[in-house]
């Protein structure tokens, strides 16, 4: 990392960093997706980030089974995840050595869901019975829609604090052109996994699942990922960053 972040010089003679006296951008790609920044200095020891970043469009598809004894429910159903974040982020770097290792302080603003899940393949043999069947998980039935689709969610806050240290000036000092890191938390809050659910009365409520309310009985790729994304407080931001200073 540290062999990347060595800055590609383009002249010998750095730049006096002041308030708002030159703009950087910056690409950077790692866990927290693709992002693009805008950046400025506020003095030699300080400087500003902002911009956005986001997971591409990528889909992950997973057979499970059905626990339901029902003859109108089929014995197993695919499904597909999506990941669905988009955050716009406000970034302070400090330089406490006047060098390119810096300590970062921020936020992240967006989406509350992240993951979106639905079904693929119809699960519910008689049409007539969509949007009155669903998938049973725990002690709970995840109702369909209309169309026989089901719909869960993985939510997060949308405020996320972000705290990291990295190697590489958001504005390029000695050179046109640089390569870094950032290596850092967001603090995602309390995760859950939420999903419509309908009762034997037809009535529809918005329920969050834990691991405690699943049992054996349930598909064990369901009860890992609901495991997982319930303990994911804090989400591990790790990118490479390309930055050039524009003037």
């Amino acid at each position: 990392m540290l062999c990347l972040a060595a800055p590609l010089h383009a002249g010998a003679q750095g730049e006096q960093m002041g308030l708002f006296n030159h703009l950087g951008l910056g690409v950077s790609a790692g866990t927290d997706g693709i992002g693009i920044d805008l950046a400025a200095p506020i003095t030699e020891y300080a400087g500003l980030r902002a911009g956005v970043s986001f997971w591409p469009k990528l889909k992950l598809n997973k057979t499970a089974s059905i626990k339901d004894n029902n003859p109108t429910v089929e014995d197993h159903v695919d499904i597909q995840a999506k990941p669905n974040i988009f955050d716009l982020k406000l970034l302070a770097d400090f330089y406490p050595f006047r060098n390119p290792f810096h300590l970062t302080a921020g936020l992240f603003l967006g989406k509350e869901e992240v993951i979106q899940l639905t079904n693929t393949s119809m699960f519910i043999k008689n049409p007539a019975l969509y949007g009155k069947l669903g998938i049973t998980l725990g002690d709970q039935r995840i109702a369909t829609d209309q169309e026989g689709y089901i719909h869960a969610h993985a939510k997060v806050n949308r405020l996320k604090p972000y705290l990291g240290i990295g190697y590489g000036r958001a504005v390029p000092k000695k050179s046109r052109v640089a390569v870094g890191f950032d290596l850092g938390v967001q603090f995602w809050g309390q995760p859950g996994v939420y999903a419509m659910t309908i009762d034997d009365w037809g009535n529809t409520s918005y329920h969050r699942f834990t691991p405690e309310q699943l049992d054996e009985r349930d598909d064990k790729t369901i009860r890992d990922a609901v495991d997982v994304i319930t303990k994911l407080k804090v989400f591990p931001v790790l990118n490479i960053r390309l930055t050039g200073r524009l003037f």
